[in-house]
């Protein structure tokens, strides 16, 4: 009945828990990812319309340069004005004159040129009917077209006009006044370029557009050059975007449908070009795509579902008994093994079972070591505690034999046995490996004084020591073995010419001490620093020692190694760290 009330909760748990946010997820990941998508889609489509407005641009540039080609050609010599133009009157200069446009006209566009008609020529043929080549501009003031005004704006700069033809339709113009060379505020004629719409026509089709989509071409005027596409102009939508003078893309809505609106501004000419795209042509594939991912998430959620309740049916009733065998489980107390079929199995939990039946039996050994290792440690206690009555003794009968010299009246023999008490006493510190150096400088000034007894006037000890270091920590008897090297393998038969300098100073973030000799005998530097580094291990066993301990406790960065002396001699060198040495009370 637990088991059965377990196995409920964790599948109401994971439905909750689990599947429930997952597919509140994976509904909000899809909207977020439609969102995505259809910014993905206004930056394509901007990109689109950023590289057609381009190839227009290039279209509108080459017809610029051609007309200003036109004008270097035949119209100024440098800047003195052609008279061929100002003084066209027979019909042989007209035709001449047409005959050059018409060879501009060569690529499907028209070239007309207006002339005015200063010297007051009179043609021979009526030119108003003409709708390209020559002609004398006969307009009065007050019946100009507007384009003319347009032209006369832009001072000699040309501009891209909607113009009427003689069919009464309109066609895309490029018009160009032309200024007297010698002053600029005299307009001499105007240039028009029409028919351009063969060539804007070919570079707005040159991208293949979703169905009912249109491009619009606006000039600098806001007015509607070309338009391709079957989509409808919309005055309101699309208008407002052509007058901007930047870049972009926005969604609209529009006739109960939504649409991409792309726009492109050139500086250039100050056109713009504007995509009009209905959103439903770009994204219906994907978004066939996306129910059906959800479709299959949704199957995908079902059959996970029904894996899980089949492997609760296959884990929470197992778990369940081996809950209740832990249970009434005691250390110490043997556990009955249980031949459950569920529990004996071969697979998980037949190995868990097994497992928590060999920790069961570790528990148990575990008690028993525990009980054994408390009655060890009781009698290593005790062993302490009588090792350490032994140095107690030691020192108590030394101090005896100390003052039992003194009375006798022999203070060598006691200032003797007084060093080496001190030797000893420094030498074990306890138990304690690390001491401070003050009481490491005690050691070794002891034995020294012990060895010049023995060796009475054949050597001297100088000291040189900061007495700043004396706080810092070292490890226990690392001069004495340096010492003891010194004096017998340098200093010991120098007849009292023999010396050792013992120097202990601060130097920034480390401690060195250096044990220097004077000796004449040659010395093996290789061989001494093999037996520090322990290459060799059947000599040195005092220096070796002193080394490795050091780089024991502070690391690689510090130890022992011998330089020869400036004098002769040998000089060991010791680099510690500056660690304050904390004295440790023993707990009572």
């Amino acid at each position: 009945m637990i088991g059965l009330k377990l196995k409920f909760k964790v599948t109401l748990a994971f439905a909750l828990f689990i599947i429930g946010p997952f597919l509140i997820v994976g509904w909000i990941s899809a909207y977020k990812a439609e969102e995505s998508m259809q910014d993905e889609l206004g930056r394509t489509m901007l990109q689109l319309a950023k590289q057609n407005h381009t190839t227009i641009t290039k279209s509108m540039s080459a017809v610029n340069d051609k007309t200003i080609t036109f004008l270097g050609n035949h119209l100024f010599n440098r800047t003195v004005l052609n008279p061929f133009w100002l003084n066209i009157e027979t019909f042989s200069q007209i035709n001449q004159a047409d005959e050059i446009l018409e060879r501009w006209s060569s690529d499907g566009t028209s070239y007309t040129l207006y002339m005015m008609n200063r010297e007051e020529k009179r043609t021979h043929v009526d030119l108003s009917d003409k709708n390209s080549g020559f002609k004398y501009f006969d307009f009065d003031h007050s019946d100009r077209p507007e384009w003319v005004q347009h032209a006369d704006n832009k001072r000699g700069a040309g501009v891209f006009r909607l113009i009427p033809s003689s069919e009464g339709a309109a066609t895309v113009s490029f018009i160009r006044s032309i200024l007297n060379a010698q002053n600029y505020n005299d307009v001499i004629g105007y240039l028009v370029v029409s028919h351009l719409e063969v060539h804007f026509t070919r570079d707005l089709l040159s991208v293949q557009l979703p169905e009912n989509s249109g491009i619009f071409l606006f000039n600098d005027a806001n007015e509607l050059l070309m338009q391709a596409g079957s989509a409808a102009f919309s005055e309101a939508g699309i208008t407002e975007l052509a007058s901007r003078e930047t870049s972009g893309y926005r969604f609209v809505n529009q006739g109960g449908e939504r649409w991409l609106s792309a726009y492109a501004y050139e500086p250039d000419f100050h056109t713009r070009l504007v995509y009009h795209v209905p959103l439903n042509s770009l994204s219906s594939s994907w978004k066939g795509f996306q129910w059906f991912i959800m479709i299959v998430s949704a199957i995908y959620l079902v059959l996970v579902l029904l894996f899980v309740l089949y492997l609760l049916r296959m884990i929470v009733r197992p778990l369940h008994r081996l809950v209740a065998i832990t249970k009434i489980y005691e250390p110490g107390v043997p556990l009955a093994s249980d031949n459950s079929r569920d529990l004996l199995r071969s697979d998980e939990f037949g190995i868990l079972y097994g497992s928590f039946l060999r920790m069961t039996r570790r528990l148990d050994h575990s008690f028993e070591e525990n009980y054994a290792m408390k009655i060890k440690q009781k009698e290593t206690e005790l062993a302490t505690l009588h090792s350490q009555i032994t140095p107690h003794l030691l020192y108590n009968t030394l101090d005896s034999i100390y003052w039992y010299a003194l009375r006798k009246g022999n203070k060598d023999v006691g200032g003797m046995i007084k060093d080496l008490s001190k030797l000893l006493r420094i030498g074990l510190s306890k138990g304690r490996t690390m001491i401070p150096i003050g009481e490491e400088i005690e050691h070794v000034q002891a034995y020294c004084r012990l060895q010049m007894k023995r060796y009475p006037d054949n050597f001297e000890v100088h000291w040189d020591i900061d007495e700043d270091a004396k706080k810092y920590t070292t490890p226990k008897v690392i001069l004495q073995p340096l010492v003891e090297n010194a004096i017998f393998h340098a200093v010991s038969s120098m007849d009292g010419e023999g010396e050792i300098r013992i120097a202990i100073r601060c130097a920034d973030s480390e401690i060195e001490m250096t044990v220097e000799d004077n000796g004449f005998l040659p010395v093996d530097m290789e061989r001494l620093e093999q037996i520090t580094r322990g290459e060799i291990t059947d000599k040195g066993y005092g220096i070796r020692n002193v080394h490795q301990r050091i780089q024991l406790h502070f690391g690689e960065a510090f130890g022992l190694r011998y330089i020869r002396g400036e004098g002769g001699g040998v000089k060991a060198l010791i680099t510690l760290p500056r660690q304050e040495y904390i004295k440790v009370i023993p707990d009572s």
